[in-house]
């Protein structure tokens, strides 16, 4: 009996947070396209969309369950805006940030695309690959934002530098200036990991979404000189034992359930179907295609 308790508390928290979660969406909505339309930045408004997210630290399960069944085409850009400030909280949360910078990674992820609202429609939701010169009118959405924001005394530095670094790279292959890590805040490399990880397990209007798993296994081989390692691995260390207990589908057309994560290679976990346990750091040809529940 208290087994199924359990389980319905947990469907009323995933609930309400999905609730939350969209008013959240919709207060983002209103306060990116304010801020756009040339209103300015009401420092009362940023700050009930901000305190909305603090609001939602202790529901770390919640934040990283939900977002799994919560990421439509829809509306992206709103979102991702919400999503990537929840997962940059967590991150700083992890990192042992104060209070104060927790804050500004909240406020840095909910802007960091804000000059999406100038990148012309037909190029922000082409559903084909973009032209080189797409691209490169893509590629201006971090100085549109900066832009838009520069002239607001409610915008902290590093918030700024968030919203115009946050596609820069630790190894200087990034734009708009190319810098490298060192000259990169940490704000910013947060947010840029938080972005990443949104945005490859987010549905898209040119790919489908994919599993954690795939996008932890980019981040333990591909980013490399890309992201800071320093981020990536406490996104990775504290994140993936979140799915423990978690339903997956499988390339194989199974189902199975993650019983471990090895903390050496999160990306490949071991799991269980039926009576049957794979470790996949051994069984290389099978892959999570998505996270069920």
């Amino acid at each position: 009996m208290q087994i199924f308790e359990e389980e319905f508390e947990d469907i009323e928290s995933e609930h309400l947070f999905i609730k939350k979660h969209a008013e959240n969406v919709k207060k983002a909505k209103e306060l990116i396209n304010d801020i756009s339309n040339g209103k300015g930045v009401e420092a009362s408004q940023m700050d009930n969309v901000v305190d909305s997210v603090l609001d939602r630290l202790e529901e770390r399960r919640d934040i990283v369950s939900c977002l799994n069944q919560i990421r439509t085409v829809d509306e992206y850009l709103y979102s991702h805006s919400i999503n990537v400030s929840l997962i940059s909280m967590l991150i700083g949360k992890w990192m042992k940030l104060g209070e104060d910078k927790v804050r500004l990674l909240v406020q840095a992820g909910l802007l960091h695309d804000i000059g999406k609202t100038k990148t012309p429609y037909e190029i922000l939701n082409k559903p084909g690959k973009l032209t080189k010169e797409e691209f490169e009118e893509m590629k201006k959405h971090t100085i549109y934002g900066y832009r838009i924001l520069e002239q607001s005394s409610s915008v902290d530095k590093d918030v700024l530098a968030a919203v115009l670094m946050h596609h820069e790279k630790e190894d200087g292959s990034g734009y708009p200036t190319g810098l490298t890590s060192e000259k990169i805040n940490l704000l910013t490399k947060i947010v840029s990991v938080a972005d990443i990880f949104d945005a490859m397990t987010s549905n898209r209007v040119y790919k489908e979404k994919e599993s954690p798993f795939e996008v932890f296994k980019y981040m333990e081989e591909d980013s490399l000189g890309k992201l800071s390692p320093i981020v990536v691995n406490v996104l990775l260390s504290n994140l993936a034992n979140y799915y423990i207990g978690d339903r997956v589908s499988l390339s194989s057309g199974e189902i199975a359930e993650i019983v471990y994560v090895n903390p050496r290679c999160v990306s490949k976990p071991i799991i269980k179907i039926g009576d049957r346990y794979i470790d996949m750091l051994v069984e290389k040809d099978v892959k999570i295609k998505e996270i069920i529940a």
